[in-house]
């Protein structure tokens, strides 16, 4: 027993019986999902076997951004955690690498065991959907480092390996451009979202305009737009693919929108020309562009726009089976040394997503 006016670390602000709770919990649901991984959870380093005929792996790390801030507002984590993994294993995915293990970073200002699991929860599922596994990660309660006690935030750093099969064709013109449905602005432009919806503002205010509910959301809060996960499509792209689609490319709509991703797929004399009117914005768009009076082009910029992945197929190809998840949005097209990349014609309709 520590002797009267002695300081401790839990006075400071750091609680490590919390801590060990909390990996006791993680270790729990890590080993009900995999059982073969769940002793990887609570040392020094987490690993599994390399697959067999690869000879280097590759790296990813990224994380949620400032929409952490909104899920914590509201103490509502159960997407947070796959919006990291998307954002990681998505793009190790569309690089053409299997994402075959994945660590995660919490930091909190104050650790709530019975509350911040659900922020693991949601990391275990986002791994399913991504066909990777959790072997490891770090939770820090660091005190003073945010702004206020109640904050947090995610990242997730995924582990992947080249994969033969997942080789990409040539990019030509005359190619068919796919769009895989977003249902929200996944985990990009939340600083602009929090000035255009004023979440910046005092937290008890910004929590009740997360509350409201909107005619032009179909009178639903505001929050179930903004805090809908991140899509995770590749089993989705894998079923195609293995079905006999022949992918020339995969972009991964993150920051910078379409503009700034899809020509990091496309070689220097081609251009990809997107019809607007082949899908429908989630509607959280078309009002964050009325109240914010955001123009298309920064929109453009900035968010994903309703499609979460770009994908490019060969002439020679099957076609993407066209459903609510997937949707043909574009072509390929000759491009001179002046011309933009990405070429955008036609007019959204919001509402429907594809």
């Amino acid at each position: 027993m520590a002797p009267e006016g002695a300081s401790t670390y839990k006075a400071a602000g750091v609680d490590l019986d919390a801590a060990d709770r909390f990996e006791d919990m993680i270790k729990e649901r890590v080993a009900a999902t995999w059982p073969d991984t769940g002793g990887e959870i609570g040392g020094f380093a987490g690993g599994g076997p390399i697959p067999p005929g690869a000879t280097h792996l590759k790296g990813s790390t990224d994380g949620t951004g400032t929409k952490a801030i909104l899920a914590a507002l509201l103490g509502k984590f159960d997407g947070l955690g796959q919006d990291a993994v998307a954002m990681s294993a998505v793009d190790m995915y569309v690089s053409g690498n299997r994402p075959t293990y994945l660590l995660d970073t919490l930091d909190v200002g104050h650790l709530d065991p019975d509350l911040h699991i659900a922020v693991i929860e949601s990391v275990i599922r986002g791994c399913q959907r991504a066909g990777c596994k959790l072997i490891g990660g770090e939770t820090a309660e660091l005190p003073d480092l945010f702004r206020h006690p109640w904050m947090v935030n995610v990242n997730a750093h995924a582990i992947g390996f080249p994969a033969e099969e997942l080789k990409f064709g040539t990019v030509k013109s005359g190619q068919a451009v796919y769009g895989w449905a977003s249902h929200g602005p996944g985990s990009n432009g939340f600083s602009l979202l929090r000035k255009v919806f004023k979440l910046k503002d005092e937290p008890a205010r910004a929590r009740r305009r997360l509350l409201r509910e909107y005619d032009e959301l179909g009178t639903l809060p505001l929050h179930s737009a903004l805090l809908a996960p991140t899509e995770i499509w590749i089993q989705e792209i894998e079923r195609q693919r293995k079905a006999g689609v022949r992918f020339c490319g995969h972009a991964h709509i993150t920051g910078s929108g379409m503009p700034g991703n899809i020509p990091r797929i496309l070689p220097p004399d081609c251009k990809v020309v997107i019809d607007r009117s082949r899908w429908g914005r989630p509607l959280i768009f078309r009002l964050t562009q009325e109240m914010g009076h955001v123009s298309e082009a920064e929109m453009d910029r900035v968010f994903n726009q309703g499609v979460q992945v770009v994908s490019i197929v060969s002439q020679d190809s099957p076609s993407v089976v066209q459903d609510r998840f997937a949707h043909m949005i574009g072509t390929v097209e000759s491009r001179t040394d002046d011309e933009p990349q990405v070429v955008f014609t036609g007019k959204h309709s919001d509402g429907e997503i594809f």
